[in-house]
């Protein structure tokens, strides 16, 4: 798991933290990560089964991520 603070602070100046945060709840809508609330109340998110075979598509085609149209639409049907 990694902590959503940490996220912020690698893009900071990078991004406004509205877009990152969209794009991490994003991808938990998509079914990529899974989203946990912690005990001191901090979130926290971990890939899921379908988020790790995403990953490894990445690692093995880099270029497949000029491609997500395909992941949209697997989903719509709440296939993940």
């Amino acid at each position: 798991m990694f902590d959503i603070n940490s996220i912020l602070k690698n893009l900071e100046g990078k991004f406004p933290t509205e877009v990152v945060t969209d794009a991490v709840q994003g991808l938990v809508k998509k079914g990529i990560m899974e989203q946990y609330t912690e005990e001191d109340g901090n979130f926290s998110f971990q890939l899921t089964e379908f988020g790790l075979e995403c990953a490894e598509e990445i690692f093995k085609d880099p270029m497949s991520l000029l491609d997500f149209d395909g992941l949209d639409e697997e989903n719509e049907d709440g296939d993940s």
